[in-house]
């Protein structure tokens, strides 16, 4: 799909994504790996690995033992980049996809013998933030005397707060003074920001738990 979107308009005997698609599993070279390859929908090439391959692979790990499979690699670190999933919102398959990719590398890596960076980037200094700790400072003037308690479900105050940004003129002006005073470190707009963080942190790190995934956050 992406060779058509380049090709498109340039000449080309192709007429849509799928008979690229065609075009590359028939022209596959032949090996011992691939059982046969298909292409589904708008031109997604689908590989079907041999299964008396696989048997094989998996008879030689049994025989002569899986460390047999560890390449030596020309690198020492490795830095892997995870889901990075958005505070305040739900996890989406994406970011599932993403976690379940950088996991799998990554023990690949260090099964390899290759020392493994585990980073997951979360809390940016964006306009949500903005919007939440105001909203949070107006819903809750002692919020810090309630703690967790003030914010409860984090997506429903998520939304309220979102609506309130779109329909308040005012309300969106003070949200955006907001994120300047975070991005200045303004204690008390940080200490908010901190709080939100750990909230969402705590519902993220129940998905990564179920998961067996092990993460190194960083901001």
């Amino acid at each position: 799909m992406g060779l058509w979107s380049k090709g498109k308009g340039s000449g080309t005997s192709f007429k849509n994504p799928n008979a690229i698609g065609q075009a590359i599993a028939k022209n596959l070279p032949a090996c011992d790996v691939i059982e046969s390859a298909s292409v589904a929908g708008p031109g997604f090439v689908n590989i079907v690995l041999s299964k008396s391959w696989v048997a094989k692979r998996i008879q030689d790990m049994l025989v002569n033992g899986i460390k047999t499979w560890a390449p030596i690699l020309p690198v020492k670190r490795v830095v892997l980049d995870f889901s990075s999933p958005n505070i305040a919102k739900e996890m989406h398959v994406g970011h599932l996809r993403s976690t379940i990719i950088g996991d799998t590398l990554a023990r690949m890596f260090e099964f390899s013998n290759v020392e493994v960076l585990r980073r997951n980037h979360v809390g940016d200094w964006g306009t949500q933030f903005g919007m939440l700790i105001e909203f949070l400072f107006e819903k809750f003037p002692n919020w810090e005397e309630l703690g967790s308690q003030a914010i409860g479900d984090l997506q429903v105050f998520y939304k309220a707060s979102k609506q309130r940004f779109d329909e308040d003129a005012e309300f969106k002006d003070r949200a955006q003074q907001a994120v300047v005073r975070l991005q200045g470190g303004e204690e008390k707009y940080r200490a908010a920001w901190k709080k939100i963080c750990e909230i969402s942190r705590n519902e993220f790190d129940q998905v990564y738990k179920l998961l067996d995934v092990q993460l190194e956050e960083k901001v």
